[in-house]
Order: structure tokens, then sequence, then C-alpha cells
């Protein structure tokens, strides 16, 4: 693509953001493409390649897109330093350098999970970074959304993802994969033990729900090793955000999104 065209890509990208951001809604691509003045051909791909990203959010129903965590996250660094601690960047930060963990939150991709937020330990390799995806079935982050889900739903979720996994020697055993979510929603937890990463593994558990937002969970690994000396206190760690969570939220309603007055 000549410069001209990559630099035509990143305006509209960054006007569809914008178009978010002062709109305070979801929208059709009839009604970006029409408040943008873009041909509703190239409006549908741009919206469907960000969604893909994990920048926008699609509605199965009205199939109107809205922006997802992600888009916060990118300046949510400038948003600690000018605003001050309280926001969930600076909490993710608080539990790597606390726990020497890498923070991973993600959200469903349909049979994959998206990481949004990659904050590695220093000692971890380059393996992990926001916007890959991984087997919904293998890694903690995917599990833990899956555990939100009936076993049914769950089930076709993971027959899906064997569907589109290339290689027999990756794929897994769904009825395994389904009891280990039934253990994790009795206990609030789930791990990956390997599965994604061979000698590394993550604890994860559900974000409590954000209002007009999927589903996110939330993730801390290290090493096999590490984990089962710890596992306790980084249960106790991902508990305790969830739980400050749910408290800001709380705080919040029913004066959505501003909170009370």
């Amino acid at each position: 693509m000549p410069r001209e065209g990559f630099v035509k890509s990143a305006q509209r990208t960054l006007e569809v953001l914008e178009l978010f951001a002062g709109s305070h809604r979801a929208a059709t691509v009839a009604e970006v493409a029409r408040d943008l003045g873009y041909p509703q051909s190239s409006t549908s791909i741009l919206l469907a390649d960000l969604a893909r990203l994990g920048y926008l959010e699609q509605d199965a129903a009205s199939r109107a897109y809205r922006p997802t965590l992600r888009v916060m996250l990118l300046g949510g660094w400038m948003q600690d330093r000018l605003i001050g601690e309280s926001s969930l960047l600076r909490r993710m930060e608080t539990l790597r350098t606390r726990h020497d963990v890498t923070v991973l939150i993600g959200m469903q991709a349909g049979a994959r999970v998206r990481y949004i937020l990659t904050l590695r330990r220093p000692a971890a390799g380059q393996h992990m970074r926001a916007g890959m995806t991984r087997a919904i079935g293998r890694a903690a982050v995917g599990k833990a959304l899956l555990t939100l889900k009936s076993d049914a739903e769950a089930q076709r979720i993971l027959r899906r993802a064997n569907a589109e996994e290339a290689e027999a020697a990756r794929r897994i055993d769904v009825a395994t994969v389904i009891e280990n979510l039934r253990q994790g929603r009795a206990r609030g937890w789930v791990e990956s033990g390997g599965a994604v990463v061979p000698g590394q593994n993550v604890l994860a558990m559900p974000l409590p729900p954000l209002p007009d937002h999927p589903r996110l969970a939330i993730g801390l690994g290290t090493t096999e090793a590490e984990v089962a000396r710890r596992r306790d206190s980084l249960v106790a760690a991902l508990r305790e955000v969830c739980a400050a969570l749910q408290r800001e939220a709380g705080r919040r309603a029913p004066d959505q999104p501003g909170g009370k007055p």
C-alpha cells in the first residue's frame, strides 16, 4: 500500500475512535459511515478489523459496534500520571511489581481469548503481548471466561476451537476441560498448568462485569515452580483486586457511568 494509503487508514481509525469518544454510544456500520462521510463498504471492513484486533466489540443482535477496554488502556499510563492511582492499569501494575508476575487481561474472541493487556514480569520472555490470541481451552484467562458459561455453551466453543486447530496434537480433550471448568467454578479460579507455554503457569479468574462491555478475565503468570510455591498468595491477590473492582462498581451504581453525585 502506498504511504498515502497507510496515512488515510490511520486517520480513519483514529476518527472512528474519536467518534465513539464523543457519542458515548454504540454505532452500526451505516451510522459510522454517515457520521464520518466514509464509503459504507470500507467502513464495514475497518470496523471488522478493529473488532478482530480487540479494540471494538460487535453486538450480535443489533450489529452495532462499541469500544472495548483495550482502547482505554492505550492511554492508561497517562491517566495514572495525570489523574491518580485508582485506574485499572495502576492496579495491574501494582500486582506485577508486588508479586513479580506477568499480569494478563483478556476477553473472548470467538473460540480464542484475546489479551487486551499484558504487563510482563521482568524475567519473562516476549511470548505474550497485547493483541495476541490463545486457544480458549488452554489459556487460563480463556478458561476463566468459559466458567461464566453453561457446560453446553462451553462445549460448543471448545469443539469449535478444536475444529479451527490445524495441528491435531494441539486439540484439547473437551471432557477434561469441562471437568476443569466445573472445578474452577466451585473454587473461583482456574490455571493453565503449562498447557500454553511449557514450564509456565497462569492462575486466572473472571473480573467483575463492566457496563456495556464483554466479560473480562484476569490472570497472574510465572513459572510452574513459583505458582506451586505461592499458589495461595496469588489466588488471594486475584480475589483482592476483583473485590476492589466490585466495590468500585458498587459505588458507581446506580448512577453509571459517572457514579454517585
